[in-house]
C-alpha cells in the first residue's frame, strides 16, 4: 500500500490552478500495518498523512483505511476485491459478459446451459482460496470447455464460484482472450473521454463500439477514482452473421473494475498516472466527490450482498423447504435447448455444442423483474412469478435500502473481512441478474433449503466469535 502525503497548501481556482501541490510519498507494506490495532492504525494514518494509495491486487489479509481517515484510492470495502464487484458493475450498467454464480457446496452431473459446450470459461473463487492450481489468479482462471465440470466440482468444495462461459469467436487465434484496460480516472477535467479512448490504439471500427460503451457505463457508474477498468471483446452476434459467416463484429462489455494503482503493469501505471494529471484529481481543493463516489460503491455492494446471500430475502425465497418449482410462476419463455446452427433455435435437440445464436436469443428474451431462469436438463426457460411473490422477490424499496444503510454503516462495512459469500445460484444474462433453477444438473439433488439453514447457521456463528 502506498501513501501520498499532502506537504503544501495553495489556493486554487474551480478552473484555473495557480499554483501545483507538491506530494511526497511513502511505501508502506501491508503486512507491517495488519499487526496494528485498528485505533491506533487509524491515528497513524490521520497523523501522517492526507492521501493513502493502494497498490493492486491487495491481498484478502491487507488493512483498508477506513472512511473516517485519510482520502483512499483503493477498495472501498473488503467486499469490492471479491466477485460481488462484477455483478455490481454488470448490474448498474446493464452490460457485461454472461456470468453464472453457484453456491459452495454443491456437486454438478452435468453442465447447464449456458456453459455446456462452451470452448473455454473464465472462473473466480468467491474468497480467494486454490484448489489444484485454480481461483488463486487476480485475473481469472481461463479454463477449457472439456474440464470446466471437474474444475466447477474441485473448486465448489471450497468456495462459491463464478464463472462466464466463452465462444470460439469470442477468443483471438491464439485461444486466449482479447482485453483492453481503461486507466482511470475516466473524464478529464472538462468531462470528456477522447483522449482515454485515443490512447488504447484499437482500430477505428472498434473505437466507436468502445467510445459508446464507455460513455454509456460512466453515466449509470461513476468512475471518478483511481484504477483501471478492463473490458473483454465478445463477438457480436446480430441477423446479418446468419447470412454472411464471414461479417464478423465485436463489441466491448466491462469484465473488471479494480481500485488502486497496478505495480505489475508499468505501463499501465503509467497511463493511469498521466489520467491523474488530465482530470487535475489532485489538485481540486475538495476531494468530498471521490469519497461520495466510493460510498455510493459501498452502497451498491452492501445492497447486492443482502439481497444474494444466504439470509437476503431472495435466497429465502428460492432456499425455503421443497424447491423453487413449488412457488406459482407462469412461462414466459422457453429460451433454447441444445443449440444447431441447422436446427430451429427454440427445439431443443439431443446433442451438438450451443451456438452464438442462444446467447443471442437468451439476451433479447421478454423480461419480467421477478423473473427466474431454469435449465431443466434439455431446455432453459424463464419464469415469472405469481403476483403474490413479487413482492417479496423484489428489490428493496428506498426507505429499506435507507434503514440498511444507518443500520450498517460505511466503518462496519470496512471493517469486516468476511467474505460474504452468495446463499442462491444466479445467472447474469448480459443485461439482468436473476436466481439460477439449476437442480436438474445437480449430484444427489441436495435440499437447498439444507444447504441454506447451514450457510446462515455458519455466519451466525462466526458473528458471535
Amino acid at each position: 500500500m502506498s501513501s501520498d502525503v499532502v506537504t503544501s497548501d495553495v489556493s486554487s481556482d474551480t478552473r484555473v490552478l495557480k499554483n501545483k501541490r507538491k506530494f511526497k510519498v511513502d511505501i508502506l507494506r501491508c503486512e507491517s500495518l495488519a499487526s496494528l490495532a485498528p485505533a491506533t492504525l487509524e491515528r497513524l494514518f490521520l497523523r501522517d498523512y492526507d492521501i493513502i494509495v493502494s497498490m493492486v491486487p491487495l491481498p484478502p489479509s491487507s488493512v483498508l483505511p477506513g472512511p473516517a481517515g485519510p482520502i483512499h484510492f483503493g477498495p472501498p470495502s473488503y467486499s469490492s476485491m471479491t466477485p460481488w464487484m462484477k455483478l455490481v458493475l454488470y448490474t448498474a450498467g446493464n452490460c457485461g459478459p454472461v456470468s453464472a454464480v453457484f453456491m459452495k457446496g454443491l456437486r454438478f452431473r452435468l453442465l447447464p446451459e449456458p456453459l455446456a459446450g462452451c470452448e473455454k470459461a473464465l472462473i473466480w473463487s468467491w474468497d480467494g482460496s486454490v484448489v489444484g492450481g485454480l481461483g488463486g489468479k487476480f485475473e481469472g482462471n481461463l479454463v477449457k470447455g472439456n474440464l470446466l465440470l471437474h474444475c466447477l466440482n474441485s473448486m465448489l468444495k471450497q468456495s462459491a464460484v463464478l464463472v462466464q462461459p466463452l465462444s470460439i469467436n469470442d477468443l483471438n487465434a491464439s485461444g486466449n482472450l482479447v482485453t483492453v484496460d481503461i486507466p482511470l480516472p475516466l473524464k478529464n477535467d472538462d468531462q470528456t473521454i477522447a483522449s482515454v479512448v485515443a490512447q488504447t490504439n484499437l482500430p477505428e471500427e472498434q473505437m466507436l463500439n468502445l467510445t459508446s460503451v464507455l460513455k454509456e457505463l460512466s453515466s449509470k457508474f461513476d468512475m471518478s477514482t483511481l484504477g483501471y477498468l478492463r473490458l473483454l471483446r465478445l463477438h457480436r452476434i446480430d441477423a446479418s452473421d446468419k447470412i454472411d459467416p464471414g461479417n464478423v463484429s465485436y463489441q466491448w462489455v466491462p469484465l473488471s473494475l479494480e481500485f488502486g494503482i497496478p505495480l505489475f503493469n508499468p505501463k499501465l501505471c503509467e497511463r493511469i498516472c498521466e489520467r491523474v494529471v488530465s482530470s487535475h484529481m489532485l489538485q481540486k481543493d475538495d476531494l468530498n466527490e471521490h469519497c461520495d463516489v466510493m460510498q455510493n460503491v459501498r452502497r451498491r455492494l452492501r445492497e447486492l450482498c443482502s439481497e444474494y446471500q444466504a439470509t437476503g430475502p431472495i435466497a429465502k425465497l428460492f432456499n425455503k423447504r421443497g424447491s423453487s418449482k413449488d412457488l406459482p410462476r407462469v412461462l414466459i419463455n422457453s429460451i433454447s435447448g441444445r443449440w444447431n446452427l441447422n436446427t430451429d433455435p427454440s427445439t431443443p435437440t439431443s446433442g451438438g455444442a450451443p451456438s452464438e445464436n442462444e446467447r443471442l436469443k437468451f439476451s433479447g428474451r421478454q423480461r419480467c423483474r421477478t423473473e427466474v431462469v431454469s435449465f431443466d436438463g434439455s431446455t432453459v426457460r424463464s419464469y415469472a412469478l405469481a403476483p403474490e411473490h413479487n413482492e417479496s422477490a423484489s428489490r428493496p424499496s428506498s426507505e429499506e435500502q435507507s434503514s440498511l444503510h444507518d443500520v450498517k454503516s460505511d466503518q462496519e462495512d470496512t471493517d469486516s473481512k468476511d467474505v460474504v459469500l452468495p446463499g442462491v445460484n444466479l445467472i447474469f444474462d448480459g443485461a439482468e441478474l436473476h436466481p439460477f433453477d439449476i437442480a436438474a444438473c445437480l449430484q444427489a439433488r441436495q435440499p437447498l433449503w439444507l444447504i441454506a439453514e447451514a450457510s446462515a447457521a455458519s455466519s451466525a456463528s462466526l458473528a458471535l466469535l
